[in-house]
């Protein structure tokens, strides 16, 4: 019974944590869609600009042609895009027992703290996970089972390796003992990664705030140079674009460092390692 009720409470927990994956794979999607559109925008403007100069003389048809094909490939992809949130959506929207409209509006991913990254314990956190995982459970129970069925047959034969059902439950016993090891290693290693991942999230992180606050200095130059009429109106979008750029690179390395940070306390709390 008690083998049963983990195994239920371990197919609860995949539930749940498989839905808050999906949560942070919509948000992440959805700012893939802003990027798209940024870049859609400023396509417009250089398909814009180009027309112009082809009226003029200044560029040929097939550049102005290319340029339109370029633009028709982006909204192409941005639609195949917007699909596949929507049907991500549909999935969330059911999970969540609500109306399947493929609308759900989703908050804010949360934010990881400093505090949080360093309370994180490789050691300390690798035993709590081993002592939850419901996989190394079964894979320890197999290997009880399987210990049992040697000690049974040993008793039953003799120990005799020349009688077929002793030899057969000592290769069982000895096959689960390699599973068993084998198990545990490979559960260790995708633990270690994880906890190494979470790190180099958080340092891609720090790389994108610093490359944020300089596109906002170039940025702030770009405003004063278009206010003295030193640069046009696309050169200051142009910058504006760049801006965003650089804020959409801090959401997305935030948003794959709650991902990853999400995973890592599943594990370390419920015994989950996907």
């Amino acid at each position: 019974n008690a083998g049963a009720k983990r195994q239920l409470k371990n197919l609860q927990d995949q539930i749940i944590m498989g839905g808050e994956m999906m949560y942070a794979t919509i948000a992440g999607l959805e700012t893939q869609e802003a990027a798209l559109q940024r870049q859609l925008a400023a396509l417009n403007r250089t398909v814009e600009e180009l027309e112009l100069r082809y009226q003029m003389g200044q560029v040929s048809a097939l550049q102005l042609q290319q340029t339109k094909a370029g633009r028709t490939q982006l909204v192409s992809g941005l639609e195949t895009l917007q699909m596949n949130i929507r049907s991500l959506k549909y999935q969330f929207e059911m999970l969540l027992g609500a109306e399947q409209t493929g609308g759900i509006t989703l908050g804010t991913v949360p934010e990881v703290t400093d505090r949080e990254l360093e309370a994180m314990d490789l050691e300390k956190d690798l035993l709590a996970y081993k002592d939850r995982s419901y996989d190394l459970y079964a894979a320890a129970k197999t290997l009880e089972d399987e210990k049992e069925n040697y000690n049974d047959a040993g008793s039953k034969c003799g120990y005799d390796m020349e009688k077929t059902e002793f030899a057969r439950a000592k290769h069982n016993w000895q096959a689960a003992q390699y599973t068993y090891n084998n198990t545990v290693q490979s559960y260790e290693l995708k633990f270690r990664t994880l906890y190494e991942q979470v790190r180099d999230y958080k340092q891609i992180l720090d790389a994108a705030k610093v490359s944020l606050e300089c596109e906002r200095a170039s940025y702030q130059a770009s405003e004063l140079k278009y206010q003295q009429g030193s640069i046009s109106k696309n050169a200051l979008l142009d910058a504006e674009s760049s801006l965003k750029e650089a804020e959409e690179k801090v959401l997305s390395a935030s948003n794959d460092l709650f991902s990853s940070y999400n995973t890592y306390c599943w594990a370390v709390e419920h015994g989950v390692l996907n």
